[in-house]
């Protein structure tokens, strides 16, 4: 009976970690899991247009008087 019962035990626990680890988001799933330290592995950033860069020029005068 012991025997049994451990048997159920275990396979319980299995069971549990199956579905824990299995069960991430989404967006997890796929992200880098190794890294270079001081290097971006990620994906590059798209760049700003010249309207874009404007209005933080604007912003950035505004603030200048701090």
């Amino acid at each position: 009976m012991r025997h049994i019962c451990m048997k159920l035990v275990t396979f319980a626990v299995i069971g549990i970690m199956a579905i824990a680890t299995s069960s991430c988001r989404e967006e997890e799933q796929g992200r880098l899991l190794s890294y270079e330290k001081g290097t971006y592995l990620g994906q590059a950033d798209t760049a700003l247009s010249a309207e874009q860069l404007n209005e933080l020029a604007n912003r950035s005068r505004l603030q200048s008087g701090y």
